[in-house]
């Protein structure tokens, strides 16, 4: 009888094993993110992520250099969010860096010319809805550059900050609401992004 139940046992034991990794295989994994590579991408894109992941190794440091207690457990949480905030960056850098070559593929100097000359209403119609897209993601991409300079600015006047707080001289509350921030608003500008078109235009369901 006991060697029965013994293979019952054994036999359980190996389902349930099976079962597991059948699971296991058919859970969905999480998307691998991209790696961070700033010389994928054009100026001033490239130093957008640049400036990023310089601020992201500076607060590093200092959260590293802070002795073990509760204080440099929070800089280590806080420093989650700003690898966030980098890899938004870059997501949004890669944007602006396709609004670039999309621009590229305009040459408005010639379609100004044409447009000039043109009599025929369609060929005047086209001319102006091209050199119209030409502007619009010219505005677009302008805009991101000025967002994304500003962001990158505050992540390094939150490093400075960090630096007050790894002393005692300021508080982490301060400090993670700061980065939660922006974190915040990079990723609202790259869902705003994801909206945007190749014509510079918000996007519509086909």
């Amino acid at each position: 009888m006991v060697p029965v139940l013994v293979g019952i046992v054994v036999v359980a034991a190996v389902v349930a094993a099976v079962v597991a990794w059948f699971v296991a295989k058919r859970r969905p994994r999480a998307p691998r993110l991209p790696a961070i590579d700033p010389f994928t991408l054009s100026e001033p894109w490239r130093r957008h992520v640049a400036a990023a992941q310089s601020a992201q190794r500076r607060y590093a440091d200092i959260a590293r250099a802070t002795a073990p207690g509760p204080l440099h457990d929070r800089l280590g949480h806080i420093n989650s969010e700003v690898q966030h905030a980098v890899q938004e960056c870059f997501a949004i850098a890669r944007r602006g860096d396709e609004l670039d070559d999309a621009l590229a593929r305009f040459n408005t100097t010639s379609l100004t010319a044409q447009l000039a000359a043109a009599t025929e209403p369609t060929a005047v119609a086209s001319l102006q809805s091209q050199l119209d897209s030409s502007g619009r993601i010219r505005t677009t991409r302008s805009n991101i550059d000025a967002q994304l300079r500003l962001l990158t600015t505050r992540m390094g006047e939150l490093v400075a900050q960090a630096a007050e707080v790894s002393v005692g001289t300021d508080s982490t509350e301060q400090l993670g609401t700061g980065v939660d921030d922006v974190v915040t608003q990079l990723e609202a500008l790259r869902l705003a992004l994801n909206e945007v078109n190749s014509t510079g235009r918000p996007a519509t369901s086909p």
